[in-house]
């Protein structure tokens, strides 16, 4: 069947009088009237592409209030997409195939319903090559391919009932939230990204009973504000690098939750030994772990429990040595600025020494790699931190002056009844 093609360019009146639609809707007459003006191609009345055809718009895509586009064929997209209108697929298709394509910085927006059955993301200009300031909807698969959906404030990635995604890399996910609505198991394309690093830090749900259950993740790569000496006496050190947010927003329907480890984004100490990864959660007084449902993968990398409840996850190892809290006041050692005047050089934490001299400890970067380890053998005066990474721990082997940010540390207190100990540090300069 040969295709029909139709360009839309600048300036140019295209008003479509008669498309040929399916055998069972034949007699319809679709009226559709697109202008293109100010480097904008405006649609206003009712534009169907119908399936075997193709339409390629190379200006921004603005579909006016009352105006709507019904794609049951390819429909490639290279610039802007505003919606106040409708966008849709006719229900009793199973073709439909939108292309968010370019080489410059894509907006999708406006506030009218955008419902796709395949979409494509391919736009090499930048690592965040969208952005996302509206919800939209997925019926059948979206296509990862090349640049990153930000999803802004309003942004929001829904996907429905058998919804899928395929290509998620470094090169392309959703940053940082996803919606899933249904009954069936579902893998969230979500990931993060910090100084220039990106990366995708993919969730599972098991499928819930219930078809209209809405269920929300988020990923984070960042510092969470919540106290991460507060938990169950079986969980040891917990991953304050990554965390994902998992919301039922429908009933109280439990699942069971997939969560992967990363050697870019999770701290090695925590997958060192794999069959002691769990999976925790904050339930707003302390980390508790999930303990129904155990299941750990280490060739694919993950770990696999039935959780007690919704919120923030991370993953830790369990740590059943230390039974006591310690005695150190640790607040008043949460930042130091090794700028060489003499004063607050390094980071010290006061009486550690003292009261446990044979304690241990690692401190860590954002990107979860430790840039200081450090164990005392019975010395009054420890080798503090001095804001620099040596040897090993370096990508060099040279010593390397650490930039101002927030780190975190553990203080492992080696006595075999303390609990070990983890907070934040801020290098400030």
């Amino acid at each position: 069947m040969v295709q029909t093609i139709i360009g839309i360019k600048l300036m140019v009146l295209l008003y479509n009088k008669l498309i040929i639609m399916k055998e069972k809707i034949i007699s319809s007459i679709i009226m559709c009237f697109v202008i293109a003006v100010k480097a904008q191609t405006i649609n206003t009345g009712t534009l169907y592409i119908s399936e075997n055809t193709l339409i390629s718009i190379h200006e921004d895509l603005f579909i006016k209030d009352y105006g709507a586009i019904t794609n049951d064929g390819d429909l490639y997209v290279f610039k802007n997409f505003t919606n106040n209108g409708k966008f849709k697929f006719s229900n009793n298709e199973i073709t439909g195939f939108t292309s968010f394509v370019g080489n410059d910085n894509q907006t999708i927006s406006g506030k009218g319903t955008s419902s796709f059955m395949f979409v494509e993301f391919d736009n090499q200009s930048a690592d965040l090559a969208f952005n996302l300031n509206k919800e939209i909807e997925i019926v059948g698969t979206t296509f990862f391919e090349n640049g990153i959906l930000k999803a802004e404030e309003n942004g929001m990635v829904t996907y429905l009932n058998g919804a899928t995604n395929t290509g998620v890399s470094n090169k392309s996910y959703v940053n940082n939230k996803v919606q899933k609505r249904g009954n069936e198991s579902f893998t969230f394309p979500v990931g993060d990204y910090q100084s220039k690093i990106f990366v995708p830090r993919m969730v599972t749900i098991s499928a819930p009973s219930d078809p209209t259950t809405n269920f929300y993740a988020c990923f984070n790569w960042e510092k969470a504000n919540l106290d991460f000496d507060k938990k169950e006496e079986d969980i040891g050190l917990i991953d304050m690098n990554e965390f994902w947010e998992i919301q039922n927003k429908s009933n109280d329907e439990l699942v069971a939750l997939t969560l992967t480890w990363s050697d870019v984004t999770t701290p090695e100490d925590i997958y060192s030994d794999p069959s002691k990864i769990i999976i925790v959660r904050w339930n707003g007084e302390e980390w508790i772990k999930e303990r129904e449902g155990i299941s750990i993968d280490v060739s694919g990398k993950s770990i696999t429990a039935k959780v007690s409840g919704y919120g923030v996850f991370t993953l830790a190892c369990e740590k059943k040595r230390g039974t006591i809290d310690p005695v150190i006041d640790f607040s008043v050692s949460n930042s130091f600025s090794p700028d060489g005047d003499g004063v607050n050089d390094e980071f010290v934490i006061p009486d550690l020494a003292e009261n446990y001299p044979k304690f241990k400890m690692k401190i860590y970067n954002r990107y979860g790699n430790v840039v200081y380890e450090y164990s005392n053998n019975n010395e009054l005066n420890p080798t503090w931190w001095d804001g620099k990474s040596y040897g090993k721990l370096t990508l060099t082997g040279e010593t390397k002056v650490m930039p101002a940010a927030t780190y975190w540390y553990v203080v492992d207190f080696n006595d075999g009844k303390t609990k070990p100990y983890q907070g934040w540090l801020y290098l400030n300069k």
